[in-house]
């Protein structure tokens, strides 16, 4: 305690006992700093008088201040001041008298400042009066009182502070560690759900509690707010807390649900957000270093993480094995959940609406399910239900095509009811919070999966022309597809269409597409039938020489190769409704049945009839029989072919509009008789005459690259060569039904006279004798022959009419023979051989030929002139 007030006035300003005094520095009020003004020892106003300061003056030595008690201004004038009062106060009480030496002679100040002069005095400052005698008696015994005060202040300080301590700073210190504690969840699982409570097992920790171990009760437990929202109450297990390191906590225990409506929307938050936090309060009681202090408040905020939305769902499988009892498609759903939240829920008996382009398609559940944190795996089973508007089944035929055609379809499943079990009513609060919850699904398409597995054209029909020679149009009135479905449940074809492209070897020959078209078949069987209409079948451009080899092959082979490749479109009827799947996708090798150039069974000429003639050309019209042993039809237009015997062409075999059909063809031919050159004549005379007289020939007819103007099917019809037996002339009469000979009565001289004969034309076109030459004879001896020029005067024999010539000129031979046959022709039982040389007019064309007809009826008689 310092001593700053005014020293006493202990004399005048005189020397006193040889020591000369000086009034210590004036002290103004106004220099008194803040600091002994809040300790009380500043002067008043009444105790600054002139009187009380000494007048002595400052030492005359260049050091005015030898001993300096700040120390260099370094320490607190604080300290200094409590050093400076000390010995102030050994100075007041010593016997000045006792002092051994006389008093020095200089003066000590304290150092001052202009704000803060420093009114502590050094005792060294104060004159002594050596007369003056010690008061050592005086001394000791204020030591002795001074210690005893502090002695007392001591007692009165522990008196005081151990109440204090108990009654205020202890339970401050606990609220303290209480408040500055930490308290976490690291998991929390809620089982035995009810409409009133439920079990709730939580693992966390309390850290921050301080240097003590200390153990924390909640009695009544703590009050678990939510927003503001009061939901809950949930007992605590007592907390042993460890110095510096706090406690873990694996408690399990009954929460109390206050607010159903409050906590149901909690539910819904933590569903669907990232964290929640819960306020938890109540009143604790702490016990620590032997204390039990009660009335702990305890107020903690807990944040955990939310569910999220389940952010993370993944369908694994997915199957739809049967049609469902209660009406539309079973269905089996194996998925993965993941829940990013660290707490536990047992839910129990789940059901899920399946929504799809904005339409309810289904609906999937699961029983006794536990959502526990991470990934969980749910057997979703249901339905696909039946639809009734177009809008619905083009979702569920969407759904369909995007799973076949292996493209991921984004689904959602909207939460629908949640109970313990089957049996039990909803609980209400988790009923709320469930209810309406959107989860995004992602169904992934089919990996790999092959729908149709082949296509077999069973009829395929090309029609060519020649504006568009590379765009014929294409249909089938069969076309047979295997195909099978990944799922259970019976599904009927109704309608079909496709595009489809078709590759010689890895070549891109042509595309063709094909409109809906009415199909059959099912699931079951494995097989579509459906059809085509005409369609272009465009060949690809650049790929124009593949194709006329491609026909070339076609035309020759047994069998041509075909790769397919395309999209099939279906309009199907499954047990939710008709539902068009789109986008199949199919790539197959098909076989298409060559024309095997016409030969797997000959060619037949059923019926040959001469219907007339040109300048150039006899024509004979023919039906003729082919067979296509492929099952493609082609519409070829006009076709010509080169005519052929013994290897010389007799003229050209013209088809109008060929059109080679599967199977057996009845072609009307036109066949155009009209050999050229020498060795062309000869052998083409033959051909006549042995056709006359009924004989049949071997013809061969072959292709060239004139036989069409449509260029892809040049190389083919090029390539093609048949052979066919032509039939003879068959008649219902002969040629010449009677002879007929006259004689004068000057033959016996000139061996001259003249001959008839009924001729027939078997033809089916007017015919003219323009010319005849016949040798006649009666068995080997000829009597007469006949060369006769009728151009002038032609006969004319019109189809199917028998017509009596006039009379030829016919120069006998007369001989024993001779004589006998006309006598023989007299009773009418001649029969002469006739072999005739006639110039014909068919039509406009002329030609000659050879006749030979044996046993002809022959009389004597009139001529037919005559």
């Amino acid at each position: 305690m310092s001593l700053e007030q005014p020293l006493p006035k202990i004399g005048t300003n005189n020397t006193n006992n040889g020591v000369e005094r000086h009034s210590p520095p004036l002290i103004n009020k106004s220099n008194i700093d803040d600091d002994e003004k809040y300790r009380g020892l500043a002067y008043s106003s009444d105790n600054i008088s002139p009187s009380h300061q000494n007048d002595l003056s400052p030492p005359t030595n260049n050091n005015p201040y030898p001993y300096n008690i700040y120390k260099n201004n370094n320490t607190s004038s604080t300290s200094q001041s409590s050093q400076d009062s000390a010995k102030s106060n050994d100075n007041l009480f010593r016997d000045f008298n006792s002092l051994p030496s006389p008093p020095k002679n200089y003066h000590t100040y304290p150092q001052t400042t202009e704000l803060h002069p420093s009114r502590d005095l050094d005792s060294e400052e104060i004159n002594r009066n050596p007369a003056e005698p010690a008061k050592k008696g005086f001394f000791r015994n204020k030591k002795k009182a001074y210690c005893c005060i502090c002695c007392g202040l001591i007692i009165l300080i522990i008196i005081i502070m151990i109440p204090l301590t108990l009654k205020v700073i202890a339970p401050s210190i606990a609220q303290g560690a209480v408040t500055g504690s930490k308290l976490s969840f690291s998991s929390a699982k809620l089982t035995q759900l009810s409409e009133d409570d439920f079990m709730m097992s939580v693992s966390g920790e309390v850290t921050g509690t301080g240097p003590l171990k200390a153990t924390i009760q909640v009695p009544d437990g703590v009050k678990v707010s939510w927003n503001q929202l009061l939901i809950g109450q949930l007992p605590l297990d007592t907390i042993t807390a460890q110095p510096f390191t706090g406690a873990k906590i694996e408690s399990s225990q009954k929460f109390k649900v206050l607010n159903k409506t409050a906590f149901a929307e909690f539910n819904k938050f933590m569903l669907k957000e990232r964290e929640f936090t819960w306020h938890l309060e109540g009143i604790a009681s702490v016990e620590a270093a032997g204390l039990n202090l009660q009335g702990i408040v305890l107020s903690k905020d807990v944040t955990m993480g939310g569910m999220q939305n389940f952010p993370s769902v993944k369908i694994d499988s997915f199957n739809a094995p049967a049609e469902h009892p209660d009406g539309g498609i079973e269905i089996e759903i194996n998925s993965t959940l993941g829940n990013p939240s660290p707490i536990n829920v047992e839910l129990g008996d789940l059901v899920f609406d399946v929504e799809y382009l904005g339409h309810i398609v289904g609906e999937v559940g699961a029983t006794g399910v536990t959502l526990v944190s991470g990934d969980n795996k749910l057997d979703l089973k249901g339905r696909l239900i039946p639809q009734n508007s177009t809008e619905a089944l083009a979702a569920v035929g969407d759904l369909f095509s995007k799973f076949i055609t292996g493209q991921n379809a984004t689904t959602s499943v909207i939460a629908k009811s949640v109970r313990p079990n089957n049996e039990s009513a909803p609980i209400s609060w988790l009923q709320s919070a469930f209810v309406g919850t959107k989860l995004s699904v992602v169904l992934q398409g089919g990996k790999d999966l092959k729908i149709i597995s082949s296509v077999d054209i069973n009829a395929l029909d090309l029609q060519f022309n020649n504006e568009n020679p590379y765009i014929p149009m294409a249909s089938s009135s069969s076309l047979t597809a295997g195909f099978s479905i990944p799922f259970g449940f019976p599904l009927e074809m109704k309608q079909i269409s496709q595009q489809i492209t078709m590759f010689d070897g890895d070549k891109e020959l042509a595309s063709l597409g094909s409109p809906f078209t009415a199909a059959t078949g099912d699931s079951k069987s494995g097989k579509i039938e459906t059809s085509f209409a005409p369609t272009p079948f465009k060949v690809a451009k650049g790929s124009e020489e593949l194709f006329d080899d491609f026909s070339k092959r076609l035309t020759l082979e047994k069998s041509v190769s075909l790769k397919m490749k395309g999209v099939a479109n279906s309009i199907a009827k499954t047990p939710v409704g008709e539902v068009e799947i789109q986008g199949i996708e199919f790539e197959v090798q098909t076989t298409l049945p060559g024309i095997q150039g016409l030969k797997t069974k000959p060619a037949v000429v059923n019926s040959l009839v001469v219907t007339g003639g040109t300048a150039e050309n006899m024509l004979i019209k023919l039906s003729v029989t082919l067979f296509n042993p492929s099952n493609v039809k082609i519409s070829m237009g006009d076709v010509i072919f080169d005519l052929l015997f013994q290897d010389q062409p007799m003229g050209k075999v013209i088809m109008e509009n060929f059109v080679l059909d599967r199977g057996e063809n009845n072609v009307n031919v036109i066949a155009q008789f009209g050999p050229k050159g020498d060795e062309a004549n000869k052998a083409g005379r033959e051909l006549l005459d042995n056709f006359i007289i009924g004989k049949s020939n071997t013809v061969g007819i072959k292709g060239s690259a004139q036989s069409t103007p449509i260029a892809p099917l040049q190389k083919a019809l090029a390539a093609l060569e048949l052979t066919t037996t032509m039939p003879g002339l068959k008649s219902p009469k002969p040629i010449i039904e009677q002879a007929r000979f006259a004689i004068g009565l000057n033959t016996i001289f000139d061996s001259k006279g003249t001959a008839s004969i009924d001729a027939f034309n078997p033809f089916d076109t007017t015919i003219k004798f323009l010319n005849i030459k016949s040798n006649i004879q009666v068995k080997d001896d000829e009597i007469g022959n006949i060369d006769q020029d009728l151009s002038a005067d032609p006969v004319i024999i019109p189809s199917g009419k028998t017509v009596t010539t006039k009379d030829f000129d016919l120069n006998l031979k007369i001989s024993g023979a001779a004589i006998k046959s006309l006598f023989d022709s007299l009773a009418g039982n001649l029969k002469t051989n006739i072999a005739a040389t006639i110039g014909v007019a068919i039509g406009d064309f002329v030609t000659e030929i050879d006749y030979s007809q044996n046993d002809v009826p022959t009389s004597l008689g009139k001529g037919a002139g005559q």
